[in-house]
């Protein structure tokens, strides 16, 4: 008998113990993380805050940046290689030395790409530096929109649904047809689709955005700007057109092209002219030529363009706040009416429909004027295209 009784205590024991490893290898490995994994998930998934000048910082230290630090170092490179190679036939002018591939005659035009490279350094940095915020300009903008979006187009669906259950209840009672119920229903339907369209554009700009700054896709991120009416620039569209023939780099590069065309026909002006080389020389320079002569106008275009973007995104957005201050009139005035038992609940929530419409417009509209007017502060400066060296 005791020794039965030592048998069951020793049984009960064992149970107890596989019981108390158990928990502790389910409290280690039952989610699949360890507790310092899930620590880290937490801190990883922290609300992160950012303005638009945050999003210019954070780019300070991102692969695309350091990819615009290497090609400037290359830009270096090649006007030293230039440089070098200026120098290299200098020499071999003065000592009359001959080397194989190699002809002094080459040296002004290895001079004018020495020069053009230098030059265009900073340039051609600014330029890329352009690309990179006017990339997460747009990027930060469109993001903050669709979150303003989706917000409007769910109060307008709670509106719909609020109005179809109103036609139902007129129905029932013989106020309303049924074709309004059909109607309302499909405003509901329209209202859930275009919804859920918002909500997983929003969420794929979510995921892209993440990823442009280098954070895990699931990242929350707050963007704390708000999309405002900015003022309008003060540049008129004669001054821009003309400091963007100035300080283009398309431009530049168009000149430097004619002056190094040149160069290089020099060399062949004493063959024949219906050799291969002179041919293609003067075709290369004739095409530099035609390219210099139509790059003006192409830029005034491009200029041109971006300003009548800007102005009627401009005008869009003037109107969107008249549009708006009408809709925001309306719903007041059906409010006080049916407080006053002059108009029924339906005339109220169509005004509260036509209101949440103008704020979707205006909210596009804003995005829109914010957007173009980046593009025309930008064409009239170096641009945002390097120059080829």
């Amino acid at each position: 008998m005791r020794k039965k009784y030592i048998m069951w205590i020793l049984t009960i024991c064992m149970v107890a113990s596989m019981s108390s490893t158990a928990v502790a290898f389910a409290e280690t490995t039952g989610s699949g993380v360890t507790q310092a994994e899930t620590t880290q998930a937490a801190i990883k998934l922290e609300k992160i805050s950012l303005s638009l000048e945050d999003v210019y910082k954070q780019l300070e230290n991102s692969k695309t940046m350091e990819l615009i630090k290497l090609q400037k170092q290359s830009d270096e490179s090649v006007a030293k290689g230039y440089s070098e190679t200026s120098s290299s036939l200098r020499q071999m002018e003065k000592s009359d030395a001959i080397i194989a591939g190699f002809d002094t005659s080459n040296k002004k035009v290895v001079e004018k790409r020495r020069d053009f490279a230098n030059s265009m350094l900073a340039a051609n940095n600014e330029a890329r530096v352009n690309g990179l915020k006017q990339d997460a300009f747009q990027k930060y903008y469109t993001l903050k929109n669709t979150e303003t979006q989706v917000q409007i187009a769910n109060e307008g669906l709670t509106l719909k649904k609020n109005f179809l259950e109103t036609t139902k209840r007129k129905y029932q009672v013989g106020m309303a047809s049924k074709s309004e119920v059909d109607n309302a229903e499909n405003e509901v339907k329209s209202a859930e689709a275009q919804l859920e369209a918002l909500k997983n554009s929003l969420q794929q700009l979510k995921s892209n955005f993440n990823s442009y700054l280098g954070y895990d896709i699931s990242q929350e991120v707050v963007l704390t700007d708000v999309i405002q009416e900015i003022v309008l620039p003060k540049t008129n569209l004669s001054d821009a057109i003309a400091s963007a023939l100035k300080n283009r780099n398309e431009m530049k590069e168009a000149s430097y092209m004619v002056e190094l065309s040149q160069l290089n026909f020099n060399s062949y002006k004493a063959y024949p002219s219906s050799s291969s080389k002179y041919i293609s020389a003067k075709t290369q320079l004739l095409n530099a030529e035609i390219a210099k002569q139509n790059k003006p106008t192409d830029m005034e275009l491009d200029v041109r363009k971006k300003y009548d973007s800007m102005m009627d995104s401009y005008n869009a957005v003037q109107t969107g706040k008249k549009t708006l201050k009408s809709a925001e009139d309306t719903l007041n005035t059906a409010t006080r009416k049916y407080n006053l038992g002059m108009v029924t609940i339906t005339d109220v929530q169509q005004a509260q429909l036509g209101l949440n419409s103008a704020k979707l417009s205006q909210a596009n509209a804003l995005l829109n004027y914010n957007l173009s007017v980046e593009n025309y502060n930008l064409s009239m400066g170096v641009g945002t295209s390097p120059a080829n060296l």
